[in-house]
């Protein structure tokens, strides 16, 4: 019976380099970046909706505790508690492993990262590890990247990207990446605490992204996904050969 695709997650705060790792994967891998929910799609609304119930809690909770919730807040509250099944819904038949960007880790800890009074509740706290929880035996692993401060700065400054950090003055910027930092590790520890999944961290300030993709499709892929993963990379290349030769 063939092996189900692993389902990874890549966090890490801004510019710590998930986007370039995810390149690497599905271009030298072939790993498949899973779609999101998204509540401008008519075909995701049936998955809005039936995580409504679970949102008016939390909404409660931000009423007491103001300030509300934002559009994006309550967004990311619908997504971690009704992604797992779409995914389940939209999973595509692959051998490689599927990448989540931007995923429900992400989304907690940017509930997190934010310090409303409402994420201090009880309401939260429960519903907080309930989703964690549940993902712990969604993912098969996480990965964490990460990079000094003088580096993060540096490329969030470079990229296209808007971001709150972003030519904002030293210390802020500085405060800022600690605060994502400890969200992120509030969430991780709750989930280690739970038994799962597998938490793999990695400097990207000195390991490129090349190598670490190496090494992730080393340590999670199955063997038989490897080798397919292989063959698919070599024809990939050959035809393309072929085709620059016929063109020319």
């Amino acid at each position: 019976m063939p092996r189900s695709p692993q389902i990874v997650e890549i966090v890490g705060v801004a510019g710590s380099g998930k986007s370039t790792l995810t390149r690497a994967l599905r271009s030298g891998y072939g790993w498949h970046i899973a779609d999101s929910l998204h509540t401008r799609i008519p075909a995701h609304w049936p998955y809005v909706a039936h995580g409504i119930p679970g949102l008016l809690p939390l909404v409660d909770a931000s009423v007491r505790d103001r300030p509300l919730l934002s559009w994006d807040e309550l967004k990311f509250i619908v997504y971690v508690a009704e992604w797992h099944r779409f995914l389940r819904a939209e999973r595509p038949g692959h051998s490689g492993a599927i990448v989540l960007d931007q995923g429900p880790i992400f989304a907690l800890a940017c509930l997190l990262w934010g310090r409303k009074p409402f994420t201090r509740s009880a309401r939260f706290e429960a519903w907080l590890r309930q989703m964690v929880e549940r993902w712990s035996l969604e993912l098969d692993a996480i990965v964490l990247l990460d990079a000094p401060d003088e580096i993060l700065l540096a490329r969030i400054d470079d990229r296209e990207q808007g971001h709150d950090a972003k030519g904002a003055p030293l210390h802020e910027g500085l405060e800022l990446i600690e605060r994502h930092r400890d969200a992120y590790g509030r969430v991780l520890e709750l989930s280690e605490g739970l038994g799962g999944p597998r938490l793999l961290r990695y400097n990207t300030a000195t390991m490129p992204p090349a190598k670490i993709a190496a090494e992730l499709a080393e340590i999670l892929e199955p063997s038989g996904a490897r080798e397919l993963t292989e063959t698919a990379r070599v024809l990939n290349v050959t035809q393309g050969r072929t085709t620059t030769r016929e063109d020319a």
